[in-house]
């Protein structure tokens, strides 16, 4: 008699919805978490790249660029053609596919664009764009005043900057 209770008390329906109900957790609790440590990841991705954020910093200094006394024209898409975005360094300041210091035409107009407020230089610039000036002569001029560290000066907004390779 006693088998046949305990048998009854398996079929019975709130065991059978108790068996259904621990089927079912053992599938939907590691969905959840696994659902739980993607959305964490995703959004720890999403600080480091940019991804979402907002451009809080924007300024546009200019510069021109001479080779030898001849004036060069400026690349468009420095920082964000892959050809001319050597340096990746700074990603983490701007939104992706684009590096914080580009160009959009070959205006001069050099485009910063950051995710932070910070110091961004024209050194900076030039590494992204993919420039070796060294062991080359270069001058720099700034709202006519010369630049003697010119790869630490920092980018201000609406300043003209001149850019001499070679002779002057």
């Amino acid at each position: 008699m006693s088998e046949k209770k305990s048998d009854k008390s398996k079929d019975s329906y709130f065991a059978v919805s108790r068996r259904k109900r621990k089927r079912y957790l053992k599938i939907i609790i590691p969905i959840v978490a696994a659902v739980i440590v993607l959305g964490v990841v995703i959004g720890i991705q999403a600080q480091e790249h940019g991804l979402g954020a907002k451009i809080i910093y924007h300024i546009h200094p200019h510069l021109n660029v001479t080779v030898d006394g001849k004036p060069q024209t400026i690349p468009t898409n420095i920082g964000i053609n892959s050809s001319m975005y050597k340096d990746h360094s700074l990603d983490k300041y701007s939104t992706p596919g684009l590096a914080p210091l580009h160009t959009h035409d070959s205006s001069g107009t050099v485009h910063v664009e950051s995710t932070v407020v910070r110091n961004f230089t024209l050194g900076q610039f030039l590494n992204i764009w993919g420039i070796d000036l060294n062991n080359k002569p270069v001058k720099v001029v700034v709202d006519g005043k010369e630049i003697p560290d010119f790869r630490n000066h920092i980018f201000r907004d609406k300043e003209q900057i001149i850019l001499e390779l070679g002779k002057s």
